[in-house]
């Protein structure tokens, strides 16, 4: 490892005026001062850019990156990794904002195990401009204390992260990334589609030889109305079901070990029904998106993949899985009685 490994802040700047300069601000202000930020700003018809352009007016270690709107942050997160001169990489949406002392415990992590592909963390989430970090009981993580005793591989991390069943967390923000490790193998994120955390991480994680763990939170990730990650919407269900689609070849193609695909099955299911059938997203989707969600999902042989996977998920799933091909069959309605009065209510008390 070099002696002072070099951050790369790659900063989603799309129409967040209202938060932007507190993101930035959680940048300038790290106690680590060795990186770069990369604020990549789409087009915006509200000051986001200009705001962007005057920290780098004051501060050299800011670029600004201007580009045409894509519709969706996975175009930001492929300019990082194709272009950011830093070690590792940071990702940040511009509503959200990091811990003064994010770089800083990265660093001496690193100092202490070395190089890593991937180094999780845990993510505290608000509704305003605050957050305690060290309040776990607000904290989203996929492992527990004792995992950042020491350094595994990408296959023990899904071990790990599948203790839970199916309430793994793919956000792409909890992690830290070796900027090579992801060129190696050409892990960039689908461009122009929502959801694509769900599709990226597993294949991430799949790759990653060294992968470590700060239990530590820090990154504030905020939770507001009309942002793609809290609300359900016709676009997300049908890129969805074309990610579902993804990992199911993809899962195919490198034949992993049974147990990572147990737990992959069970969790890609749990997204797939959450979003199509879950009481409270499926009001959100009219059923004639819902059927294109799910046609996109059952073509060019998407079927055999999905029962592919279907097979390894538990019971509950399996029997759930019938019910979607149901409804690929034209029987949307059974499959809405069956999730909404048998399903969720199941899987509520199981909790």
């Amino acid at each position: 490892m070099s002696p002072s490994p070099r951050f790369s802040i790659i900063i989603a700047g799309f129409q967040t005026e209202p938060y932007l300069k507190k993101a930035l601000d959680s940048v300038a202000s790290q106690r680590f001062r060795d990186f770069e930020a990369i604020c990549y700003v789409e087009e915006s018809t509200d000051g986001s850019l200009d705001i962007c352009k005057e920290y780098a007016a004051r501060d050299a270690r800011f670029t600004v990156v201007s580009s045409p709107k894509s519709g969706a942050v996975s175009s930001t997160r492929n300019y990082g990794i194709e272009h950011a001169h830093g070690d590792y990489l940071v990702f940040l949406d511009g509503d959200d904002w990091l811990a003064a002392d994010m770089l800083e415990r990265i660093y001496e992590r690193l100092s202490k195990c070395g190089d890593v592909d991937v180094m999780a963390f845990a993510m505290s989430s608000t509704t305003n401009d605050y957050v305690e970090w060290d309040r776990s009981s607000d904290w989203t993580t996929n492992f527990r204390p004792d995992d950042e005793q020491s350094v595994f591989s990408g296959f023990d991390a899904i071990r790990k992260a599948g203790r839970n069943g199916g309430s793994m967390h793919n956000y792409t923000v909890m992690c830290v990334y070796r900027t090579e490790f992801l060129r190696e193998y050409g892990l960039l994120q689908k461009p122009g589609r929502v959801m694509e955390d769900f599709e990226w991480t597993p294949r991430v994680w799949y790759h990653a030889r060294r992968f470590a763990y700060v239990h530590r939170s820090f990154y504030a990730y905020r939770r507001r109305p009309g942002s793609l990650t809290t609300e359900a919407s016709s676009r997300a269900v049908i890129h969805l079901a074309e990610h579902f689609n993804s990992l199911a070849f993809f899962a195919a193609e490198i034949s992993p070990p049974q147990d990572i695909l147990s737990i992959w099955s069970n969790q890609w299911l749990s997204v797939l029904f959450w979003f199509l059938f879950h009481p409270v997203t499926s009001r959100k989707v009219p059923d004639k998106d819902r059927r294109e969600a799910i046609r996109t999902l059952f073509e060019n042989s998407g079927k055999d993949r999905f029962l592919a996977i279907a097979t390894h998920a538990s019971k509950p799933k399996r029997i759930a899985a019938k019910f979607l091909l149901l409804a690929a069959r034209g029987w949307m309605l059974p499959a809405k009685v069956f999730f909404r009065w048998l399903y969720y209510p199941m899987v509520s008390r199981r909790k």
